[in-house]
């Protein structure tokens, strides 16, 4: 849909374009019976591109979010079962930003899709299992 929406805009745009070059009534701003379809339809078709790409972009940015979330939950669940179950030496947990990676890039390595949990994202999910 929107590779024909893309060419049918580009389309409209180039016959515009090539009218008002060569139409004094255009160039000029001035009405023209000719002209004015050609740039009526060239504005229709630029918005609905326009639109659509707006669609696509906040779709985007929703799935990243969704991907980002999803994330930190596997590196929350590894952080949750180092610090539960993990040892502890003088009353606290010896599980690391980097355990955590490792743990959670091992229990989800299929979900991730060979983009590993990173220390940074293993770093949050841990001072959220440790309650900071």
């Amino acid at each position: 849909m929107s590779d024909q929406l893309f060419i049918a805009y580009m389309v409209a745009f180039q016959l515009s374009v090539k009218h008002t070059a060569g139409c004094g009534p255009c160039l000029t701003m001035q009405p023209c019976p000719a002209g004015d379809p050609l740039h009526d339809d060239f504005a229709a078709k630029q918005d609905a591109w326009t639109a659509e790409q707006r669609v696509r972009a906040a779709n985007e940015r929703r799935r990243a979010k969704r991907r980002a979330d999803s994330r930190a939950r596997m590196a929350r669940h590894a952080a949750h079962e180092l610090v539960a179950h993990g040892q502890w030496v003088n009353g606290a947990p010896t599980a690391t930003p980097a355990s955590v990676a490792r743990r959670a890039s091992a229990m989800y390595s299929g979900h991730l899709k060979g983009e590993l949990i990173t220390t940074t994202e293993a770093a949050a999910a841990l001072a959220a299992a440790l309650g900071n």
